[in-house]
């Protein structure tokens, strides 16, 4: 995966989430790459922040959301109708136990580098 592509990817989890949590998140087109964006945080070393997508996404049967948006809102309809099952989890993103601005500039950075 590419630099701009961990980039965007991370964006775009920041977005939807700060913007109304884990539910949006996977409500919304970003949530077709859950599993992409865990590697992503990864990749940057923001294991912390890695590790509360993991949880969020292993609500879902399976341990991780369909890449498919329809069958994912299905889910969520019928098994979290309300956007409070993610608050515990949402509150914990909110918090940023890994500063991505900075992870990412860093990796940024070295992945720019000749």
């Amino acid at each position: 995966m590419n630099a701009q592509k961990v980039a965007e990817l991370i964006a775009s989890l920041e977005d939807e989430v700060n913007d109304g949590g884990f539910h949006q998140f996977f409500y919304n087109n970003a949530g077709n790459n859950t599993a992409e964006i865990i590697e992503a945080l990864k990749a940057v070393g923001a294991a912390r922040a890695a590790n509360i997508v993991m949880r969020a996404a292993s609500m879902f049967p399976g341990g991780m959301p369909p890449k498919d948006r329809f069958a994912r809102q299905d889910i969520l309809l019928e098994k979290f109708p309300h956007s409070v099952a993610f608050k515990r989890l949402d509150e914990e993103f909110y918090s940023y136990p890994d500063d991505l601005r900075a992870l990412l500039a860093k990796y940024l950075g070295v992945a720019g580098a000749p």
